[in-house]
């Protein structure tokens, strides 16, 4: 009977977390950074817009440019800049994207970065949203798989252009620098469903390693989160 009653309390207790994974996850707003002109040519200028909401890659809540604790673009040479002209696209009352420019001045790889930090208190939990986008001009994979140091972060293992319909994108995912191992979500523009938020999910291992499957061309979203509130986010396109 103790046996018994032992098998049921691990039961309980995974269901329990699968429960709050999920629910945690389904509650949670996400950053993310979508891009007009995903595969630019050299000299091109592209408007960048940061969304913040649930169904990717449509815009919900307007955030504050005051509400940003960054929104910047490292360049193939290295040199991280600011994003330019930055302006509020709304789409309604309290709802649309921040949005900047940024020139694709140089063939090569560019990682466009935002993030959103809050300090919590009595009434609400401290909140840590990052978001990148992966821009491939031409060649290159120089900046690919360079961490930012943001405090929750997505590195990708490999260049999005080489990875077709089908493959796995592997990624790594890091807390304060070290792997973690949590769940990866990931979904494309175009998708919908009445009962799943994501179309793929995967679980990190211990050395923070996912394999995210790309069932299709097209702009993806990747999502990692971890605790109550820290998510990040990665955006690109396959072709």
């Amino acid at each position: 009977m103790k046996r018994k009653n032992q098998r049921l309390f691990s039961i309980l207790l995974a269901a329990l977390a699968c429960f709050t994974i999920g629910a945690g996850r389904a509650a949670a707003h996400d950053l993310w950074i979508n891009v007009d002109n995903p595969s630019p040519a050299t000299g091109e200028k592209s408007a960048v817009k940061i969304a913040f909401g649930h169904n990717f890659p449509h815009y919900d809540i307007l955030l504050k440019r005051d509400a940003l604790a960054a929104f910047s673009c490292l360049c193939p040479d290295g040199r991280m800049r600011a994003v330019e002209n930055i302006r509020e696209e709304k789409t309604g009352e309290r709802r649309g994207a921040l949005v900047g420019d940024v020139t694709f001045d140089r063939e090569g790889t560019y990682v466009i970065a935002t993030s959103r930090r809050v300090t919590g208190d009595k009434l609400h939990v401290a909140s840590e949203k990052y978001g990148k986008s992966i821009v491939v001009v031409g060649k290159g994979t120089k900046n690919v798989g360079k961490a930012l140091g943001d405090r929750i972060e997505i590195i990708p293992l490999k260049n999005p252009t080489e990875v077709k319909a089908g493959q796995a994108f592997p990624v790594k995912i890091l807390f304060e620098g070290k792997p973690l191992s949590t769940y990866v979500y990931a979904t494309y523009a175009g998708y919908w469903s009445e009962t799943e938020p994501f179309p793929v999910a995967v679980r990190a291992d211990s050395k923070g390693m996912a394999a995210v499957t790309i069932t299709r061309p097209g702009v993806w979203m990747i999502v990692a989160n971890h605790k109550v509130d820290f998510s990040a986010s990665l955006t690109f396109e396959v072709k």
